[in-house]
């Protein structure tokens, strides 16, 4: 099954003004895309935004809140705003693992340049990192009451693991930097990326969270 990665900016309906809240966005987005993440200070997204600083801050207490929202904001303009509910509604585990790669790559292609920048800076600003780890933490508990669920609901869940345990799993194998090693590092394609990442979540599943004793 081919992953289809050519995503596109949505355009914005005729005659509509866009938020505040929309300029900053898009202000950030772009200083990002061509500067990297140092380069989006308050400052410099207020400008470009044509904001004052004070109204940017309205919208975002700090530099990392606003760095935090911005995957929300891509998602929405390139199309993808709905993948959660698209996946929510499958009936199948597994066509659910490898939808899950399927989206992976569709978003990673666009955001590669945002969530490297997030990434960096989570190791060297403390609010940064409380943000991810907030993050984390809600795509672990929907992984849970979504994917894991359905999983075990169909026998594939082996009674040994602990759902938010191998939520956790699941959003570590399907996270941003396992797609930039295997697909851009490594050059694996995409259908394969995504069959094996499916593959490779379903067995470990099926199988005991940890070693068995020796006999048992």
């Amino acid at each position: 099954m081919t992953a289809n990665t050519n995503v596109r900016v949505l355009p914005v309906p005729a005659g509509a003004e866009p938020s505040t809240r929309e300029r900053v966005l898009a202000a950030a987005w772009k200083i990002i895309d061509e500067k990297g993440e140092a380069g989006a200070t308050m400052r410099a997204v207020a400008k470009l935004a044509n904001v004052s600083r004070q109204a940017v801050y309205l919208h975002f207490a700090d530099r990392s809140h606003l760095l935090s929202s911005l995957s929300g904001y891509v998602d929405e303009k390139v199309g993808l705003g709905g993948w959660m509910k698209d996946i929510e509604d499958m009936g199948d585990g597994r066509a659910m693992l490898r939808r899950l790669g399927e989206t992976r790559a569709q978003r990673s292609q666009v955001l590669a340049s945002l969530v490297r920048s997030i990434e960096a800076d989570r190791y060297r600003d403390e609010a940064a990192a409380a943000a991810w780890k907030r993050r984390q933490e809600l795509n672990v508990v929907w992984m849970a009451k979504t994917v894991v669920r359905k999983l075990a609901e169909e026998g594939r869940v082996h009674p040994s693991w602990d759902h938010k345990e191998a939520a956790t799993l699941l959003v570590t194998l399907y996270s941003f930097r396992a797609w930039d090693d295997l697909t851009q590092a490594r050059d694996w394609p995409v259908d394969r990326y995504v069959e094996v990442l499916a593959a490779a979540a379903a067995s470990i599943l099926a199988g005991p969270s940890s070693p068995q004793p020796s006999g048992a």
